[in-house]
């Protein structure tokens, strides 16, 4: 049997507020491109990291490919906080 982790459940409870915040903010479409194709949560610091914010404010919307591009090239991450 798998453990759940702390950081785990700590996605896991607020992973449903933020679809409710992103929902009556009108955001339903990626925040990069506007594409809705696969679209998932970003956060702006990696979870694995310890400076995640499971927060409006910490993470972004994006599809598939844009969350892909960003995860891995920190300049594109970092154009990301700007956006709003």
């Amino acid at each position: 049997m798998i453990k759940i982790g702390r950081k785990t459940k700590a996605w896991q409870k607020a992973k449903p507020k933020l679809i409710k915040i992103y929902k009556e903010k009108g955001i339903t479409r990626c925040e990069k491109c506007g594409s809705t194709w696969m679209m998932s949560f970003h956060h702006l610091d990696k979870r694995s990291s310890g400076k995640a914010e499971h927060t409006f404010k910490g993470t972004r919307l994006l599809c598939a490919k844009c969350h892909e591009l960003c995860e891995y090239n920190k300049e594109e991450n970092e154009k990301l906080r700007k956006i709003r």
